[in-house]
């Protein structure tokens, strides 16, 4: 009787202590959601079937590998690049030269290149006039293509520079050529000018089909407050998208924040297939001040996400990430592990990398294996997965990304 006794009381015990085992494991590894994006992210709404590129990463090997990071060396996400400009461009014809084309200028020590397009006639430094805003014909120091050239310059052969003096006057400028024949490149170029423009996309990438934010300003440093406020109200201009391709789109600048120009760029659905970077070149003027810029930037198609319950042990610091597949190709997950701190604060411990090849479409898995990197001391649980990104790597796409993407 006794020994029942025993056995009756300890058996209520024992599923105790398994419950708690059972609920400690649950919640060292759990599967949960991502985080819901939040501002900045990319994360694709819908996916597509695109065809393996010729020349895209083939490779069939699974690779996983992680680091351990500086906790006391904060990791940032990226910036978008902002192009700041103080030149501007043209394309004229022979006959425009032959008449005198205009060129305002801010500033001393201006350059100036001529280019001839292919069917054009070359025009040497003898046979270029540049007149100064009273008419007079200037002293502008000349070097042909063959010194620039040997120089390293990338320059069309014909090309000729021209450099105003250092004591040369602001204002509209005169280039004339009576020999001049065929199509013209101008670029002027004003390193010393206080007048600047800049152009600075909203992000780094894009998916297809969706449009990138783009904020383009002037700022003039000698302006005072109320002549800078009447140059941006002034600012005017248009863009245009081009493709790795080639083709191109206009698309609209209209008056934004602070008297500068925005625009919202619409990325064609058909992203084409050559790979390489896109760019928006924009073009503006403000008071007679002419400039322009051009940013590059990543366009992806939508050929995968991460989806479904994602698995993070605590114990191991692994975390098994779903992935939904509509194209062929290899993918690579990355992301960085932050770790609590004795102070309670979260930082930076270890980045890991994982990819491997998924042959159809379908729904497969990718391990970032944090347990390969050995933890600060003092550092442990909970832990926030951060900088979370989805590379198609055979395409050379960037498609997902979210600034904090788990807990755990």
């Amino acid at each position: 009787m006794t020994m029942t006794l025993i056995l009756i009381k300890t058996i209520p015990a024992l599923s105790a202590l398994a419950l708690l085992v059972a609920l400690h494991a649950a919640s060292v590894q759990a599967a949960q959601p991502l985080q819901a994006s939040r501002a900045g992210d990319q994360v694709p709404a819908a996916l597509v079937n695109a065809p393996l590129p010729a020349d895209g990463n083939d490779e069939r090997q699974p690779l996983a590998f992680a680091w351990a990071l500086d906790p006391a060396q904060p990791v940032t996400a990226g910036v978008p690049f902002t192009d700041v400009s103080r030149s501007y461009w043209q394309q004229v014809d022979g006959a425009a030269l032959q008449r005198g084309l205009d060129l305002p200028l801010t500033a001393p020590d201006a350059v100036i290149q001529l280019s001839p397009a292919p069917d054009a006639r070359a025009l040497p430094a003898s046979q270029l006039q540049v007149r100064d805003p009273a008419g007079r014909v200037g002293q502008a120091r000349a070097v042909e293509a063959a010194d620039l050239q040997a120089a390293g310059m990338p320059v069309t052969t014909g090309s000729t520079m021209l450099r105003t003096g250092a004591d040369s006057p602001a204002g509209a400028y005169r280039l004339q050529s009576a020999q001049a024949q065929g199509r013209y490149v101008v670029q002027v170029l004003e390193p010393d000018s206080p007048v600047r423009l800049q152009v600075q996309p909203g992000r780094m990438q894009v998916l297809a089909g969706e449009r990138l934010p783009v904020q383009v300003t002037l700022a003039d440093e000698r302006a005072r407050a109320t002549a800078l406020a009447s140059r941006r109200r002034s600012l005017g201009g248009q863009a245009l998208l081009v493709a790795p391709d080639g083709r191109t789109w206009p698309q609209a600048l209209r008056p934004g924040a602070n008297g500068g120009l925005s625009a919202q760029v619409q990325i064609p659905a058909d992203s084409g297939a050559v790979q390489g970077l896109w760019e928006l070149q924009v073009f503006t003027q403000a008071d007679g001040v002419l400039r322009d810029g051009k940013v590059a930037f990543a366009v992806a198609r939508p050929t995968a996400r991460f989806a479904g319950q994602a698995t993070a042990d605590a114990g191991t610091r692994r975390v098994a990430l779903p992935v939904q597949v509509a194209a062929a190709g290899r993918y690579e997950a990355r992301g960085t592990l932050y770790a609590t701190a004795g102070d309670g604060q979260l930082r930076p411990v270890a980045q890991a990398h994982a990819a491997a090849w998924f042959g159809h479409a379908g729904r497969g898995e990718l391990v970032l294996p944090f347990d390969q990197a050995a933890l600060p001391s003092g550092y442990g649980a909970p832990y926030e997965l951060r900088h979370l990104q989805l590379q198609d790597q055979s395409r050379m796409a960037p498609i997902e990304s979210r600034g904090q993407a788990l807990r755990f």
